[in-house]
């Protein structure tokens, strides 16, 4: 079946006006590529209905674009994306105005799914595969994108020799499915658009449009074959409180850079009344997908889900929700978490009326429920699959050894490459990261590594502020950590072995380590420093020398301002004998596994 509408001209891809499209409908039959969790790649599906039409073709690794119009006055429009595992699809116009929200049937026969415009559905669409075309087009299949001298192209390629295509060219606008062969030449139903893909040199491809609508156009663009995305980089805003005023900032930075195929930038967001909550323009918790945009005053990223007032982002089960989400609705290679909140490590912080008992509290305070993340939920939170590269805390006192300790088995990247933890030792500015710096970085490079986009957001941070600060930032290697951890055991009972004899060592190291807004958290390598320069113990001076060369090895890079000299990446709780938190330090896995708790209770007080 053919489609038509009447030919008009349009300022540029995506502008307002009329085209024409090609639409070739059909069910069963389509083959298919590659297949992950019973979803079958390498199909097109096509639906229309009056002046309505929805294409999408999925190459042959999950990757598709989709192309929609809504009725005889508008243009088509259209996004790419990444199927997830289960067959569900979710894309964003590249102007931000449409979003594509889809699923595959069981057996991938049938697409279905709605177009949104502002939260609200303008579309919703069955459809139909399109019958296998003449010609295999597995080599070619993938996803394209490219432009030049003011023409622009998105084409995905299937493998039973259909091609979904969104093209401007020479001012005149076209969409929709074409045939395409083995050689690359592809036509539209009607013969009225053809032209060739064809691969160059190094992985490159050109896209040659000889007619266009009916037209003559004669015109390549370059284009670029795109896998799925490299990295998805989730935020978690927990905002319910006196940072209220920072999260606008930090979005705004996002935004500055935005999403790109290479790189999804999503963030979940939570806003509230409460005492400490500030003034926020809207109460709720969203999710955006980040686009970029120019205006560092308001937020113009789509929203994707509003999801009430009523979510406690203070609750493990939120933060994993969240995360589980993003990576189904955002596939990509590698995934990169940010926990935007209060921090304390693990210190206990809440008690006394209208607050909740005692307990250690890690990270996310929401001051609207009351709640907090406690640390030894997060594992719970992060054993997630796939597992994530990396977790970033954009909080106070988070690089911590409890801390990197308690997640080292759920954070690690594809094929055993290390997990990283990036975050403070002290308490950083209210305005946290600054994003649009290391997120233009990553996007530049979207290749780079977790450990290299570790090393960029510690150097950027410590540029942005300057080193005549109490700036701390660290990023650790957390497959390390259980050096770190038997370290520390050896250390924890070469102290207890020399209660008596290096007393003085003990209270001088407690005392006068390098220390943060929380006096008890101390450096690690320097408080073994100075034990070291303090005791004539032989044993305890090795013992404190492995312990600094386990630290050494787990910390793969480390800045530091003026103000905080003798920091090295990663801070240990060192409290007085007798603290009465000490009763909650065996919840963390550090003080089951080590002699650490047992040293603590029993060092002198003076």
């Amino acid at each position: 079946m053919r489609y038509f509408t009447p030919l008009r001209r349009a300022a540029a891809w995506p502008a307002v006006g009329l085209l024409l499209a090609w639409i070739l409908t059909g069910c069963g039959g389509g083959g298919g590529g590659g297949s992950v969790g019973g979803v079958i790649f390498g199909r097109s599906y096509s639906f229309v209905s009056g002046a309505q039409f929805v294409v999408i073709t999925i190459d042959s690794v999950g990757r598709f674009s989709i192309v929609s119009r809504e009725n005889a006055l508008a243009v088509p429009n259209g996004a790419q994306g990444s199927l997830a595992a289960d067959g569900q699809f979710f894309a964003q116009s590249s102007d931000g105005t449409l979003q594509y929200n889809g699923s595959l049937t069981t057996n991938s026969t049938i697409a279905t799914g709605t177009v949104q415009r502002g939260g609200s559905t303008i579309i919703s669409f069955t459809a139909n595969q399109v019958p296998a075309g003449p010609a295999s087009t597995d080599p070619l299949s993938g996803t394209y994108s490219g432009s030049a001298g003011g023409n622009a192209a998105i084409m995905s390629v299937d493998v039973t020799g259909h091609a979904t295509l969104l093209a401007s060219v020479n001012l005149l606008t076209g969409g929709g499915i074409v045939t395409i062969a083995t050689d690359g030449t592809f036509s539209s139903s009607d013969g009225g658009t053809t032209g060739q893909l064809t691969a160059g040199v190094g992985g490159a491809f050109t896209l040659r449009f000889d007619k266009l609508n009916g037209t003559v156009v004669n015109v390549s663009i370059p284009m670029l074959r795109s896998s799925r995305a490299k990295w998805t980089f989730m935020v978690f805003i927990n905002a319910a409180n006196n940072l209220e005023e920072f999260g606008p900032l930090n979005v705004n930075q996002m935004e500055q850079i935005g999403s790109t195929a290479d790189v999804n930038i999503v963030v979940q967001w939570k806003q509230a009344i409460c005492n400490g909550c500030g003034n926020p323009d809207w109460i709720s918790t969203r999710r955006y997908f980040i686009t970029k945009d120019n205006d560092t005053n308001k937020i113009n990223s789509q929203l994707v889900q509003d999801l009430g007032s009523g979510i406690d982002m203070g609750d493990w089960r939120t933060l994993r929700t969240f995360v589980t989400w993003a990576q189904n609705r955002y596939p990509a290679d590698h995934f990169a978490l940010v926990i935007w909140n209060h921090g304390a490590g693990w210190r206990p912080t809440r008690a006394g009326r209208d607050r909740m008992p005692v307990f250690p509290r890690s990270v996310s305070i929401d001051d609207s429920t009351n709640s907090e993340i406690q640390i030894w939920e997060l594992p719970q939170a992060l054993n997630v699959t796939p597992q994530l590269d990396m977790l970033v805390f954009d909080a106070s006192l988070m690089q911590m050894t409890e801390v990197a300790y308690e997640i080292r088995d759920s954070i690690k990247g594809p094929n055993n490459i290390p997990g990283i933890l990036v975050g403070s030792e002290e308490s950083p500015p209210g305005q946290g990261y600054v994003y649009n710096t290391f997120l233009g970085d990553l996007t530049a490079n979207p290749n780079m590594s977790a450990a290299q986009l570790g090393q960029q957001i510690v150097q950027r941070t410590i540029d942005s502020y300057g080193t005549d600060t109490d700036i701390t930032q660290s990023e650790i290697d957390l497959t390390k950590m259980q050096n770190v951890a038997d370290k520390l055991n050896a250390f924890g009972n070469s102290l207890h072995s020399h209660l008596v004899d290096s007393r003085s060592a003990i209270v001088t190291a407690r005392q006068t380590a390098q220390s943060y807004k929380y006096f008890d958290n101390k450096d690690l390598w320097d408080y073994a420093r100075l034990i070291s320069a303090n005791t004539a113990a032989v044993d305890l001076k090795n013992a404190a020398s492995n312990m600094q060369g386990a630290i050494q090895s787990a910390v793969i890079y480390e800045k530091h301002g003026t103000i905080n000299g003798n920091s090295h990446g990663l801070a240990i709780y060192v409290p007085p004998p007798g603290t009465s938190t000490l009763s909650a330090y065996p919840n963390l896995a550090l003080g089951r596994t080590t002699s650490w708790l047992q040293f603590l209770q029993d060092q002198p007080l003076n």
